[in-house]
């Protein structure tokens, strides 16, 4: 890895939290942010002094976690208006007891609060207008109802695939210039069986073969931030590609990391060649899935293909999923359309509410626009790089901890990103109540759907 790159992906150091205000209800007001930390770390304690085993039973486990919430109180980690809640969390866990969490979702009440109790998982079923699911990987209520707004879709928790990457060149003529050449370094992940060492900058195992076992796959063009790189977000492209999808993110030439460092960068230029660069990356690709001996040959589903993207490749997201009927879902992150067009593919548009670089406002006004189904996710405490592995250090969108830390961010994106595209590009419609239910603390949301 280049040290500029290394430079680029460097999170700031973890420092101590601010207090809460006194008086805020729990995970709520002022003290959202706090509260969450407080509770995560509280639950970590839990874990390491009460294992979550039948051992002993469920009244063992209580007993044990009761006394850590109790003696967390007392010693001021933890707010007091947050014991009750702390204490709802282990009565509602699996923990001594072989039931399981039951999450319930109602698609059709939007604004409904997800709900979950622990039962065995044959009496987890379907009840009036709830729908309810048996999940199995989540051992507390509480995050089957934070995380998966009780469809039990944890998009933090790794799909089942590993991941291979390969990194590929292509090129096409220039849009400004057509007897120049556009040279495009390309990373493309996608599921792999296959086991071996995780290369650092794609995060992944390099040239693993594709599993053929449930091809073909969605795939996913992803487009990078202005002074970036394709590898920008493994967080995100990593992700989805354990999920069963080939992610394919193509460097946009006038707007790369290496050429910001060099102070040889051309907005204007990349904008005017940003779009055709990834249309054609996505024609080489498709056209790879058609031929024989290509790796990736019968693997791409052509008729399931979604356009991400951060900051300017949020604009790209914008611009490519308006102008080419090939996209059906478009994820821009932190971008910013001038005009905002109305797109007609479903939208999930997300921005960090402290973004200094793009306003909210704009991404707003794009949601706005959008003619739907549409979900829009608006971020406290998150700034431009919420997207991104890295963040810049020193920078006010990096304020930790008055902003999320990179990992606080990344899971609220995962929360939101996998399941959208679960639903509407792979067709899941359970998924529905995910965008309909009451959001979690600290985020914000719209839907249209």
């Amino acid at each position: 890895m280049t040290t500029s790159r290394l430079l680029a992906l460097l999170v700031l150091s973890v420092i101590g939290a601010a207090p809460a205000p006194a008086g805020d209800r729990c995970l709520q007001g002022t003290s959202v942010l706090t509260d969450q930390r407080a509770l995560a770390t509280l639950r970590a304690d839990e874990d390491s002094a009460c294992p979550c085993t039948t051992t002993g039973g469920r009244s063992a486990y209580r007993r044990c976690a009761r006394a850590v919430v109790n003696a967390a109180v007392d010693g001021g980690s933890v707010r007091r208006e947050c014991k009750k809640t702390a204490k709802r969390d282990v009565s509602s866990a699996t923990c001594g007891t072989s039931d399981e969490t039951c999450g319930g979702s109602r698609p059709t009440k939007p604004g409904a609060d997800a709900t979950c109790t622990v039962r065995s998982a044959s009496s987890c079923h379907d009840r009036g207008s709830t729908q309810s699911t048996a999940c199995a990987a989540e051992t507390h209520c509480s995050d089957v109802v934070t995380w998966t707004a009780g469809t039990c879709l944890d998009g933090r928790q790794a799909g089942p695939w590993h991941v291979g990457a390969r990194t590929t060149t292509f090129t096409k003529p220039s849009v400004v210039d057509p007897m120049a050449t556009r040279v495009l370094d390309t990373v493309i992940w996608y599921p792999t069986t296959d086991t071996g060492p995780i290369d650092a900058d794609t995060g992944a195992i390099l040239d693993a073969t594709v599993d053929p076992s449930a091809a073909p796959y969605p795939i996913v063009m992803f487009s990078h931030g202005n002074c970036s790189f394709p590898e920008q977000s493994k967080f995100l492209t990593v992700q989805l590609a354990t999920y069963g999808y080939v992610v394919v993110a193509p460097s946009h030439p006038n707007s790369t990391l290496p050429e910001c460092l060099a102070g040889t960068n051309n907005l204007v230029r990349s904008a005017l060649e940003r779009p055709s660069e990834i249309t054609s990356v996505l024609d080489q690709m498709l056209a790879a899935n058609d031929t024989v001996g290509s790796p990736f040959f019968g693997t791409i589903d052509s008729s399931r293909i979604g356009m991400a993207g951060h900051s300017f490749g949020g604009w790209t997201t914008f611009k490519v999923a308006s102008a080419d009927a090939r996209f059906k879902v478009a994820v821009p992150m932190a971008g910013d359309p001038v005009p905002p067009p109305a797109l007609t593919v479903p939208l999930l548009a997300m921005t960090g509410l402290e973004d200094t670089f793009v306003t909210p406002a704009s991404v707003v006004a794009a949601y706005d626009a959008a003619v739907g189904p549409k979900v829009l996710v608006e971020i406290e405490h998150a700034g431009h790089f919420a997207f991104s592995d890295g963040c810049i250090p020193g920078h006010s969108d990096c304020n930790y901890p008055v902003t999320l830390s990179q990992n606080e961010a990344h899971a609220v994106v995962l929360r939101w990103v996998v399941p959208f595209l679960e639903r509407y590009l792979r067709g899941a419609p359970r998924l529905e109540g995910f965008f309909t239910a009451a959001p979690p603390p600290g985020v914000q949301v719209q839907s249209q759907l």
